[in-house]
């Protein structure tokens, strides 16, 4: 499943310039890829970073 955060529903807006955190639940076991593009400046940046739980 593939889920941007600019297209959530019913939801507050991602405040743009300020650090902010997602809490991702299941109640399957699940292997979180989280991305990030910075697209404000012509050089790009991209981070991704992946999230497994402790007990996996």
């Amino acid at each position: 499943m593939h889920l941007r955060f600019d297209g959530l529903k019913d939801v507050e807006p991602v405040p743009r310039g300020r650090p902010c955190a997602s809490v991702i639940e299941s109640d399957v076991p699940v292997v979180v890829q989280h991305t990030r593009l910075d697209s404000r400046q012509a050089e790009f940046a991209l981070l991704s970073t992946l999230a497994i739980a402790g007990d996996a």
